[in-house]
Order: C-alpha cells, then structure tokens, then sequence
C-alpha cells in the first residue's frame, strides 16, 4: 500500500491530505475524530482494500492543516471538504463517506448541505445520545496544554492495548490541534444534546443516502446507548444500524475488522457502489 501526502489547493482552509495512490481503488472519504487527524486511519485503510481507498484529510485545526481561530461547527468542517471534493480530479463525485464521532457529525453535515456530492455515508459512534457524554474530552482538553509527559499516562491508561507508542501519536496530535476545535463542544457537554448534536439531530432526516450507524459498546466507552441509536436510525430516511459488542468509542482502533467488514459488505450492499 502506497500513500501520497499533499495539500489541497483552496481558496479558504488549506487541508493536509493523505491518500492511498496504490493500489488503484474507488476513494472513501475517512473523517476523524476531535483532536487527532487523518493519520490515525492509515493503519485501519489497509482493511478496506482492495475495495476501498482512503482518503484521510485533516480537518480543520487539526495536525498540518490550516487553523482559522473561529468556524468549528459541522458546517465550517463540511465547506472545506466541498471545496477539497470539488477542487480535486481524483475525486468523481457523489463520494462514500466515513465519519468517527466528531467527524460523523461532519458528515452529515457535507450530506446534507451537497447531497449531490454524497453516495453513502457511515457513521462510526456518533455523539448523538443525550445521555451519554464522554470524560476523556475535558480531561484531553487540559492535559494537552499540562507539562510534557502528563497527557501520554492518562492516554496509555484509556488506551492500554495500544501501548506506549500510540500514547505518545495521540498526545502529539491532541497538542497539535487547536483550541477553538476544542472550545467548540464544550455547549454539548455543558448542555446534553445541545450544540453540535443538535445541528446533527435536526439534518438526518434531510439525509437521503444509504447511511449505516456502527454503534460502539455503551459498557466499553461508546457514546451512542441502544435507544438513541434507534431512534437516529429511524430519524435517516434510509439508515441501517450495526452494533459492535464490545468496542470501545474509537470502534475503528478496538475492533478494526469488525468495522472494515462493516463498511467493506454496506459498500457492496449499496447499488452503484462498483462505480469508481
């Protein structure tokens, strides 16, 4: 497996994208989680071939992409990503989609805001439960900015099958991105299903496409409870859901083949999804 790294050529946000160039597949849009970046997928792309290449940006505000100081909502995420899918020959749209927590939010914001730039999407965990709200964003949010070596230990004991390694990615990562992305969710957390989720909740049912929501495990972390993922399904016109017994939130980390499977059988499930 080969990646290219480049920059878009915007007019507005600037995002650092790197993309699987061999071997030669039908592109999936791989949309990552608050604080991180693209390069968390690229050890998970190689489960989704031959059938499917990544195409991991950063978001904005994220790792080497462009940082504004304000416009950290799903939409200002999803403007950027049309002028990326629009602006790049290696895109033929309608594209596949697929979103991790923060960046599920992001996609249903692109789906809905450019359903002609839209084939499927599919929605890792999104952070759409009212009741469940996850610890590790505010505990992120001030380790990252503690003295070196405080944030890597908290990571290493959320994450303990990833090992001293992967602590040490993340922390670089969470440091790297901005504040603003952060200041963003605090209205979620300080009001349940406020913010963002709201934003998210009022789209779906304007989201025509296939969608599949992969719930992660609730008694492992996940933050979509058995109700709620229901009820969002039932919101999306066309929504299939697929639970993970015993993932955690970051479900394509934990249970990698599960989640590849998923997405690799919706893709052939969907009709025209063999179009590249």
């Amino acid at each position: 497996m080969r990646w290219l790294e480049l920059t878009s050529p915007a007019t507005g946000v600037r995002l650092h994208v790197r993309r699987v160039i061999d071997p030669p597949a039908p592109p999936v849009l791989l949309l990552h989680g608050l604080g991180v970046g693209g390069s968390i997928w690229q050890a998970f792309a190689r489960r989704l071939l031959p059938d499917l290449a990544a195409v991991a940006p950063d978001l904005r505000g994220h790792d080497q992409s462009d940082a504004p100081p304000t416009g950290y909502m799903p939409v200002d995420y999803a403007s950027d990503l049309i002028e990326l899918i629009t602006a790049e020959n290696w895109f033929e749209p309608p594209v596949r989609v697929v979103g991790h927590s923060l960046g599920a939010l992001v996609a249903l914001a692109l789906a809905d805001l450019r359903p002609d730039l839209v084939r499927w999407l599919v929605l890792l965990d999104p952070a759409l439960d009212p009741d469940l709200t996850s610890p590790e964003i505010a505990s992120v949010s001030r380790l990252r900015h503690a003295p070196p070596g405080e944030l890597e230990p908290y990571l290493l004991e959320r994450n303990p099958g990833g090992g001293p390694l992967l602590a040490r990615s993340l922390a670089r990562l969470f440091r790297a991105a901005s504040d603003a992305a952060f200041e963003a969710l605090r209205t979620r957390d300080a009001v349940p299903g406020g913010g963002m989720a709201a934003d998210a909740l009022e789209r779906t049912p304007r989201v025509q496409q296939p969608c599949l929501v992969i719930q992660a495990d609730p008694a492992r972390g996940g933050l979509l409870g058995d109700a709620a993922a229901a009820a969002l399904v039932q919101r999306l016109p066309n929504g299939q859901l697929k639970k993970i017994a015993g993932a955690s939130h970051a479900l394509h980390a934990s249970h990698p083949a599960d989640v590849a499977r998923a997405i690799r059988d919706f893709y052939s499930s969907v009709p025209g999804s063999d179009s590249r």
